[in-house]
Parts: structure tokens; sequence; C-alpha cells
């Protein structure tokens, strides 16, 4: 028996869902976690690893275009395949950005769709609040 997962437990309101309905023949996901370029996905059908498409790639401008963690996608699943494919980013409600690694002035989103964020850090004087 194949156990269905609820999307709306992982955050998936109406606003995403009117977004979904444009996207026939493929599944909404949100993004768990990224590693290494390979993003580790659940949708309704479960959990898998995916990677993003070679159309998706060459369409990207830049690096806060690429999906984040706790951002929607929407995936080719292929069942009989080890990992599905992303193909879009749903447009974010939120996120978390910083400066991408090395000289390029590039945003980097860090996550995405948060509601709080908490910031802990250690308090023997060695921080800047600017």
């Amino acid at each position: 028996m194949k156990k269905y997962i609820d999307m709306k437990q992982y955050g998936l309101t109406e606003d995403f869902q009117s977004e979904v309905n444009k996207y026939k023949n493929l599944s909404a996901a949100r993004i768990l976690s990224q590693e290494k370029g390979l993003y580790r996905i659940v949708t309704s059908q479960g959990k898998k690893l995916a990677e993003i498409s070679g159309k998706f790639q060459f369409k990207t401008a830049g690096v806060s275009d690429y999906p984040a963690v706790g951002g929607f996608v929407m995936v080719n699943w292929n069942p009989s395949g080890n990992s599905a494919i992303i193909e879009y980013v749903l447009p974010r409600k939120s996120s978390f950005t910083r400066k991408a690694a090395g000289d390029t002035q590039q945003e980097q989103v860090a996550a995405a769709n948060i509601d709080t964020v908490f910031i802990c850090m250690a308090l023997n004087n060695d921080f800047n609040l600017l």
C-alpha cells in the first residue's frame, strides 16, 4: 500500500496551490535540504533526491534563482528513477539571504518561505552589530 503525504503539513498553502495548478504533469515538492547540487525533496508521493534540469540551469540568471531550503518547486517525479528533476521554482513568500561566496556581488538565498528566524551567537564580545 502506497503512503500518501499531506503537503499541507509541509506548508503548501492555498496561495502555493494556485501556482501549482499552472503546471500540468509535474508534482509540487518542498526542498528539505541541499547537498552538493542535489536536493532532498518531499512530495505527496514521498521523499527523494532531486537535481536541476539542464533547461533550468540554462535559463537561470544568478545564484538566487536556484532552489533554496524551504522553497517549493515543481518536479518531474519519475517513479522508476533514482532522482526527480526540478523544472521550476515557485515564487517565494519570504527569503533569508546572504552574499554569495567568492568575489562576485551576487545574493544567495539560504532559506525560503520561513516565518520565524532564531539567531544564536556567543556572548564573548566578539561580534559586530553592523
